[in-house]
């Protein structure tokens, strides 16, 4: 097997932050890795499952054996032997369920912390579960297992939900709803609407039965938006999004109410701190720069990463917007498709090659 590296320098030395790595299988079947200004063959065959994160690549391989590769140092780990029934990664972090086990990612090893256990998640701050044997809710938050509520019979009965650095949880037999953000459980409401929690990073929307209220509790201050209740909520890093009673579609970001639409959109999203939505057949972007018209019509496919949003166009050219900057990536159109790693974007190249491209700089294997 030959690959070509084109108009790709060196890795600057001093880096502080680590790119992240991307990963594809090749048109032999082959599962390639593309770090540290090089292509690497970590398996001959085609792996079930693969997730690439900040530095590095966590994979379930033909057998099921789930695999870590770090970009530093290029290391391969053997995480777990056997096939795992369920794995979660975000942020860095990774937790799997191996019987009713649940072990979590620690130094490039897997680590038990609690047994048995069904419902678990994994976000970019913490890896929340239900322990059945201490019948409680707990979160991994800083290397430290903390309790978040007491849970009697299936955690399936139990209504929790996740942000990066949030968890909300409703007590059915008092009806309250409690927020563990920080390391500390508050109280939100005595009485709430589950159905209309929206829960993001450092933002969590919720409808307040008490007073009749949509808020916001956006770090550790509550915010009242409407006093309708809303039609549906989303929530993201720093965002939260909701249709209003009304048919409004309204956004709370950067500490501001917004009103983005006044009519109700076909459909919309909140991905990482974008709002994404559909006003007469186009897409619509509202981020920390304004508003902005993606395209007159909805593109195939897009990703959004850090604020920036990759998609298709109609010829199928690759484009780039952060921050309202539009950018054209490479120079080819009838790309098939295309994958986003961080701040790199991977696509099988028309004219043969798989291509990464990374700022200004462009690899092709």
């Amino acid at each position: 097997m030959k690959w070509t590296l084109t108009l790709w320098c060196a890795l600057v030395a001093g880096v502080v932050q680590a790119q992240w790595p991307v990963p594809f299988v090749d048109g032999e079947g082959h599962f390639v890795v593309f770090a540290n200004g090089r292509f690497e063959r970590l398996e001959k065959e085609a792996p079930l499952r693969y997730e690439a994160q900040e530095g590095q690549v966590i994979y379930a391989d033909a057998e099921g054996r789930l695999k870590i590769f770090i970009a530093e140092g290029r290391r391969l780990h053997l995480l777990h032997r056997g096939p795992v029934d369920r794995w979660q990664v975000a942020g860095g972090r990774a937790a799997w369920r191996a019987g009713d086990t649940l072990f979590v990612l620690r130094e490039a090893r897997g680590m038990a912390i609690a047994h048995p256990v069904d419902r678990f998640e994994v976000t970019d701050s913490l890896v929340v579960f239900h322990d059945r044997s201490a019948g409680e809710l707990r979160t991994l938050w800083r290397g430290q297992v903390v309790p978040i509520a007491t849970i009697t019979g299936s955690s399936d009965r139990a209504q929790w939900r996740t942000g990066s650095n949030t968890v909300t949880f409703y007590d059915r037999s008092s009806l309250k709803l409690f927020l563990f953000r920080a390391g500390r459980v508050e109280l939100l409401t005595d009485s709430a609407d589950m159905g209309l929690v929206a829960n993001g990073g450092g933002v969590t929307g919720y409808w307040d039965d008490v007073q009749d209220r949509f808020m916001v509790r956006h770090g550790s201050v509550d915010h009242r938006v409407s006093d309708l209740r809303p039609v549906s909520a989303k929530a993201g890093e720093g965002v939260l999004a909701f249709v209003d009673g009304i048919g409004k579609l309204r956004c709370w970001m950067g500490g501001q109410l917004h009103t983005v639409m006044h009519g109700t959109p076909t459909d919309y999203w909140v991905q990482d701190s974008l709002l994404l939505f559909l006003k007469d057949g186009r897409l619509e972007l509202f981020g920390p720069g304004g508003a902005t018209t993606v395209e007159d019509y909805v593109p195939e496919r897009w990703a959004v990463h850090d604020a920036r949003l990759v998609y298709l166009d109609i010829d199928r050219q690759l484009w780039s917007i952060q921050n309202g900057k539009r950018e054209r990536l490479g120079t080819e159109a009838a790309i098939p498709t295309f994958e986003l790693y961080g701040d790199a974007v991977l696509y099988p190249a028309p004219s043969g090659p798989w291509t990464v491209i990374r700022g200004r700089k462009v690899a092709l294997y």
